[in-house]
């Protein structure tokens, strides 16, 4: 495996921890995964009336998964690389 490729993508992924953290808290997710516009209307919309918080519950782990992924693919891991690191 690529060391410096490793790295690109250990300095830019998404942590699950701190982004659970940061929705359970504060309402934040989007945002920590580039969708500054859906943040801002889960904001206005007060998570939905609480219809988007719990469907987020639900589809958070999937999320911060396929934008670690897509931060794999950016800073060129193949696929075997995104296997090993789980995100295949």
């Amino acid at each position: 495996m690529d060391t410096n490729k490793l790295l690109a993508y250990e300095s830019r992924k998404a942590n699950p921890t701190t982004i659970w953290l940061l929705f359970l808290f504060l309402g934040w997710s989007y945002g920590s995964l580039d969708k500054m516009g859906k943040q801002i209307f889960y904001y206005l919309t007060l998570g939905g009336l609480g219809f988007w918080a719990l469907i987020r519950l639900f589809t958070l782990h999937g999320s911060i998964k396929e934008y670690n992924r897509g931060v794999a693919e950016q800073v060129g891991l193949n696929e075997e690389e995104m296997f090993t690191l789980n995100l295949i």
